[in-house]
C-alpha cells in the first residue's frame, strides 16, 4: 500500500509538471464519466430502485388485449375482475380502481385535482397504511356511505395546514360534501405523484353481469403470491376467463371476443409505469458507453505519447532496479490521478445534467420514480472510474511490456516512436473512434431528419391563433341533458363575444388528446366490410362550430344543422368512409351506435381525417362526429379561434367561466402551437441528447486524429527535413500527411455507416418518414466526418510543410 501511495504521489508530480496535458485529459474523462453517470442515474431510479411498496416486485396489473381491434393493453370489465378474483389463486389480494378528476371548490373558484376511485382492498394490495385515520372499508362501498376521502400528504398540508385533527372535516368536491377519514404517508404515491385523494368506487350489481363482459373496464392491480410468476398467473387467468366466456357470456358478445382476438395479459407494475421509457434509456446508455470508450481511447493515446517521450527516464529507473510490474503500477497510478478528479467533475456534471433531463419529457411526471445521486449511482461512478483507469493504462502498459529498455538506454537519451506495432495500435484506436463517431452522428441525423419530417406534417387542422382549454364540469351542476346543453351553448355564445374571437367550439376530444376511445358501431343494412373485425370508430361529440374553429373543411355534403331540427345527424371522416363504405356514397346512409337499440345517425357530410393520435400517426383516423345535446358532465374541451395572440385570452376565458359557473375548473390552457410542441416533447429530448452525444463523439474523434497526426509529424521531422533537402515541395509533405489521415478515415467511415444502418434498424420504430438506411442522412454524416477529420489533419500537415530542413535534420 505504501508503494502504491508513493506511485500516486509520483503521478501527481508528473501531472503538475504538465498542467495543460492534465487539464485536457481530466476534462475529457469528466465528460465521458459524467454522461454515463447521468444516464445511469435514470436507469437506477427506474429499473433498479425498489418500488416504494413492500415487496413491490409482486405487484402486477391485469388487462385485456384485442390485437385485431386495438393496440396496447386495456382495462378489464367488472365481470372479468370478479372471475379473476374468485376463480384463480395466483393473487394474495386484488383491487380495481378508476382514475378521476375532481372539482375542488375553494375561495369562490374551482380547482382541478386528480383523484382515484378504488376498492378498499387497494391499500392491502399496496401494503400501505394511512399516517392519520383509516382507509375506507366495505361499508363505504354501499350507496350513501361512499362520500369519504383519503388525502395525500401534500393536499393535507395545502388544504388543512397539516391539521392533526383533520379526520372528520369536510371538502367540497364536484359540488358535494365529502368527509375526510385519513391522510396517507408523505412518500406514498399511487398510481403516481399527481394524485391527491382516494375515494371508494362502488359499482352496482348489474355491472358484474355477463352482458357487461365487454363494457368499458377499470384497471386491475393485484399482489402475486410468493413464488408465483407472471407467466403462471397469466395462464391461470386466461384459463378462467376462457371458461367464463364459453359458459356465461352471451353468444353475440362471445362472437366479438373471438373476432377481435380478445385475451388477458399481465404486466409487472414497474413495466406498466415505465411504458417504453426503458428502451429509450437503454439506447441512451449504449450511446454514452460509446462516448466513454472514445474518451478512454483519447486519454490512452495521450498517456502513450507521454510514455514515448519519457522512454529514457523509464529505462534509467529500470536500470536502477524498478521491475516492469512496479513501472506498470506507476502508470496505473498516473491513470488514477487523471480518472479520480475526472470522475469527481463528472459527478458534478451529472448533477447539472439531471436538472435538464428531469425537466424534459423523459423525466417529466415521473410517477413514483426519481433520478437521484444515491449510493447505486455512487458505486456505478466508482466502478466507471476504476474501469476507465484500467482501460486508459492498458495501451501504455502494453507498450512498456514490449519495449527493450536496454536498447532505449543505449540510444543516449533520444525518444522512441514506439515501433510499428505501437503506431498500428494507435491508428486502429483512432479508426475505432471515427467509426463510433460516424455511427452516432448518423443515428443522430436519422432522429433529426425524423423530427424535421414530423414538424412538417400537416395535422389536418389549424395550428395558428387557436387557444385550447379543458373544463371540469361537476356532475351536480346542470344535472339533466337540457340544462347541460343550455350551459354549454351559453358558454360558447359568451366566449364568442370576447374581443378578437372569431369562432369557438366545445368537444369531447380535441386533436392529440388523451381521451380517445374506439367504440363499436354498425351500418344498418350492411355487414362489416373488414373480415373478423366489427366496425369501430372514435366517437366525438362536438358543437356546430368545431370544424370552422379548427379549420377542417367539409369535403362532401354539409355540416351540422341546428339541434332539434330533425333526426340525429353525423359527420364522418375520410378514413371511415374509405374503410367501411368503399366506393359507395355514405351521404344519406346511417350509422348506429351502442348496439341494436342504439341511436341511429344520418350521415350528412365527410371531413378529412386528421391527426388525433399524434403527428407520427400513419394510419388514417376513423371518426364519427355527432352533435348530441346529451354531452355529459365531466371533462369538456374548448377551442377558440382568435385574431389576437391566443395567450391574451387566457385570463378573459378563466374569468368568463368563473362568472357563468364558479364550480367549473378551467385547466390545461395552452395554444395549439404549444400543444403540438408538447406532443413532440419526448422525440425532441431524444433528438437533443443524440445530437449532443454525436457532437461529443465527433469532437473526441477529431481530438484523437489531431493528436495521432501531430505526434506522427513530430516523430518524422527528420524524414520530412531530408525530403525537403532532396527537393520535395512543401505541398508534397502536406499531401503525405493528409494521405496518412485518409488511410485512417476511409475504413472508419465505411464501417461507421454500416454500424449506423444496424443501429438505425434498432430505432426504426422511433423514426418517421425516414428509413434507417436513408442515403441523404448517411451521406451527410459521412461528409461531415470527412471534412472535420481532414481539417484536423490539415494543421499537422501545414506544420510539416513549414519545417526548416536544416533544423529538422540537425535535431536527428
Amino acid at each position: 500500500m505504501n508503494g502504491f501511495l508513493s506511485d500516486l504521489r509520483f503521478g501527481l508530480r508528473q501531472l503538475r509538471a504538465k498542467p495543460g496535458f492534465a487539464a485536457a485529459a481530466i476534462l475529457t474523462l469528466a465528460l465521458g464519466i459524467g454522461a454515463n453517470t447521468a444516464v445511469f442515474s435514470f436507469l437506477s431510479g427506474y429499473l433498479l430502485k425498489p418500488l416504494p411498496y413492500p415487496h413491490g416486485e409482486q405487484l402486477a396489473q391485469v388487462g385485456s388485449v384485442s390485437p385485431k381491434m386495438f393496440q396496447g393493453m386495456w382495462p378489464i370489465s367488472p365481470p372479468t375482475y370478479r372471475v379473476i378474483k374468485e376463480q384463480t389463486d395466483a393473487f394474495q389480494s386484488t383491487a380495481y380502481y378508476h382514475q378521476g378528476i375532481f372539482d375542488l371548490q375553494t375561495g369562490g373558484r374551482a380547482e382541478r385535482v386528480f383523484g382515484l376511485y378504488s376498492t378498499p382492498s387497494l391499500f392491502d394490495v399496496l401494503g400501505v397504511q394511512p399516517l392519520i385515520g383509516r382507509t375506507y372499508t366495505a361499508e363505504n362501498m354501499q350507496k350513501g356511505n361512499e362520500q369519504v376521502v383519503l388525502l395525500s400528504y401534500g393536499m393535507w398540508r395545502r388544504s388543512f395546514g397539516a391539521d392533526p385533527n383533520v379526520v372528520g372535516k369536510t371538502l367540497k368536491l364536484d359540488g358535494s360534501v365529502w368527509r375526510v377519514i385519513g391522510v396517507m404517508p408523505k412518500d406514498f404515491a399511487f398510481p403516481d405523484r399527481t394524485y391527491s385523494l382516494w375515494v371508494p368506487n362502488p359499482l352496482p350489481p348489474q355491472a358484474f353481469s355477463p352482458q357487461r363482459f365487454l363494457a368499458l373496464g377499470t384497471p386491475f392491480i393485484g399482489r402475486l403470491k410468493p413464488g408465483v410468476s407472471l407467466d403462471t398467473a397469466k395462464l391461470q387467468v386466461q384459463h378462467a376467463v376462457r371458461n367464463y366466456v364459453q359458459d356465461e357470456v352471451p353468444a353475440d358478445l362471445r362472437k366479438i371476443v373471438y373476432d377481435t382476438g380478445y385475451a388477458i395479459d399481465i404486466q409487472s407494475w414497474r413495466q406498466v409505469l415505465l411504458g417504453d421509457r426503458s428502451s429509450t434509456l437503454w439506447l441512451l446508455q449504449g450511446a454514452v458507453l460509446l462516448i466513454l470508450l472514445m474518451t478512454c481511447v483519447n486519454v490512452a493515446n495521450l498517456l502513450l505519447s507521454r510514455i514515448l517521450g519519457r522512454s529514457h527516464e523509464i529505462a534509467v529507473r529500470s536500470t536502477l532496479g524498478a521491475t516492469r510490474a512496479v513501472l506498470a503500477r506507476q502508470l496505473l497510478g498516473e491513470a488514477l490521478c487523471l480518472t479520480v478528479p475526472g470522475g469527481l467533475i463528472g459527478v458534478a456534471l451529472c448533477w447539472l445534467a439531471l436538472h435538464f433531463i428531469t425537466g424534459s419529457s423523459l423525466g417529466a411526471n415521473d410517477a413514483i420514480f426519481s433520478a437521484t445521486l444515491d449510493w447505486r449511482v455512487g458505486l456505478f461512478a466508482l466502478g466507471v472510474v476504476l474501469f476507465t483507469a484500467a482501460l486508459v493504462s492498458v495501451l501504455p502498459i502494453r507498450h512498456l511490456a514490449r519495449t527493450d529498455l536496454q536498447a532505449v538506454l543505449q540510444e543516449g537519451g533520444r525518444t522512441t516512436s514506439g515501433g510499428r506495432g505501437t503506431r498500428r495500435v494507435r491508428s486502429a484506436l483512432v479508426v475505432a473512434e471515427l467509426t463510433l463517431a460516424t455511427g452516432l452522428l448518423a443515428m443522430a441525423g436519422l432522429v433529426l431528419h425524423s423530427f424535421i419530417n414530423l414538424q412538417a406534417v400537416d395535422p389536418g387542422f389549424r395550428k395558428d391563433h387557436v387557444l385550447m382549454a379543458s373544463l371540469l364540469v361537476p356532475p351536480t351542476d346542470h344535472k339533466d341533458d337540457e340544462a347541460r346543453s343550455r350551459f354549454y351553448m351559453s358558454l360558447i355564445d359568451r366566449v364568442e363575444t370576447l374581443p378578437g374571437v372569431r369562432r369557438a367550439t366545445i368537444a369531447n376530444v380535441l386533436p392529440l388528446g388523451s381521451n380517445q376511445n374506439l367504440l363499436i358501431f354498425s351500418i344498418p343494412g350492411q355487414p362489416p366490410r373488414v373480415a373478423g373485425k366489427p366496425p369501430a370508430a372514435m366517437i366525438n361529440n362536438v358543437s356546430q362550430g368545431y370544424f370552422d374553429t379548427l379549420g377542417i373543411p367539409i369535403l362532401r355534403g354539409k355540416g351540422f344543422s341546428p339541434r332539434g331540427t330533425g333526426t340525429p345527424t353525423a359527420i364522418i371522416d375520410a378514413g371511415l368512409a374509405e374503410k367501411y363504405f368503399h366506393e359507395t356514397n355514405p351521404i344519406g346512409r346511417q350509422v348506429q351506435l351502442s348496439g341494436p337499440e342504439g341511436t341511429r345517425y344520418t350521415i350528412t357530410g365527410i371531413v378529412p381525417s386528421i391527426k388525433y393520435a399524434g403527428l407520427s400517426q400513419t394510419q388514417q383516423s376513423v371518426t364519427i362526429y355527432i352533435n348530441d345535446a346529451k354531452m355529459s358532465s365531466g371533462i369538456i374541451n374548448v377551442a377558440i379561434h382568435t385574431t389576437l395572440p391566443p395567450n391574451t385570452l387566457v385570463a378573459p376565458l378563466q374569468n368568463l367561466v368563473a362568472t357563468v359557473d364558479p364550480n367549473v375548473a378551467v385547466y390545461n390552457v395552452r395554444t395549439m402551437k404549444q400543444h403540438l410542441a408538447d406532443s413532440l416533447g419526448e422525440k425532441r429530448t431524444m433528438m437533443t441528447l443524440l445530437l449532443s452525444f454525436g457532437g461529443i463523439a465527433l469532437a473526441l474523434a477529431i481530438v484523437g486524429v489531431y493528436a495521432v497526426m501531430s505526434y506522427a509529424v513530430g516523430q518524422r521531422r527528420a524524414e520530412c527535413g531530408v525530403r525537403l533537402a532532396l527537393g520535395a515541395l512543401p505541398e508534397d509533405l502536406s499531401r503525405l500527411v493528409l494521405n496518412d489521415g485518409l488511410r485512417l478515415l476511409v475504413p472508419a467511415v465505411v464501417i461507421g455507416l454500416g454500424l449506423a444502418v444496424l443501429c438505425g434498424n434498432l430505432i426504426s420504430a422511433r423514426l418517421f418518414g425516414v428509413p434507417p438506411f436513408d442515403p441523404l442522412t448517411l451521406a451527410g454524416s459521412a461528409i461531415a466526418v470527412c471534412l472535420i477529420t481532414l481539417a484536423a489533419c490539415w494543421l499537422p500537415a501545414r506544420r510539416a510543410a513549414k519545417l526548416d530542413p536544416t533544423v529538422a535534420i540537425m535535431e536527428q
